[in-house]
């Protein structure tokens, strides 16, 4: 209970902090729009309501085993390090840093193939091949449907490949 009433604090420190961030770097709209800076200061206003929700909800539920919670807090941050949770919030990480020198096909692969592996499926022909149809269907869903660029990877034969790809899909 300490852990995540600690990691709940942490949130809503850096919540508030994107708040007046996009509001000091983004340009102003105009007064009758909601522009580019309203939306995103929108969404962190409700996750920081709903933050403070669960921060009152914590201290409410565990008033009574407030101390003992926190004794314990160092086995559960061992915990926490060791679960599927940081394990996937870690591919999630390395999935972002390889975007683009990678490129969006290599990257969507092999990250549904590790979260694949991460979430129990252990039979390689499935994981190889549900992750190749997903990666395709995203790929024309955002590519060819929405007309949004993926990055192609900064590695030479990577972006070889996804150029050779994007060739064989017909364009609308």
């Amino acid at each position: 209970m300490a852990f995540e009433l600690i990691i709940n604090l942490l949130i809503l420190g850096f919540s508030i902090f994107c708040f007046f961030y996009v509001g000091s770097t983004m340009p102003k709209s105009a007064v009758n729009e909601l522009g580019a800076e309203q939306w995103p200061q929108a969404i962190i206003i409700i996750l920081v309501l709903a933050l403070c929700w669960n921060i009152f909800k914590l201290i409410r539920d565990h008033k009574a085993d407030m101390g003992a919670s926190f004794k314990k807090l160092g086995s559960d941050t061992v915990n926490f390090f060791k679960s599927k949770l940081f394990i996937g919030m870690l591919i999630v990480v390395i999935m972002s840093l390889m975007y683009e020198p990678v490129g969006f096909m290599v990257t969507c692969l092999l990250f549904l193939i590790s979260y694949g592996y991460l979430l129990g499926e252990r039979r390689p022909l499935n994981l190889i091949l549900t992750s190749v149809i997903i990666t395709i269907i995203l790929y024309i869903g955002f590519a060819v449907l929405l007309g949004v660029l993926l990055p192609r990877g900064q590695i030479s034969f990577l972006r070889n490949f996804a150029l050779f790809v994007e060739s064989l899909v017909p364009t609308f």
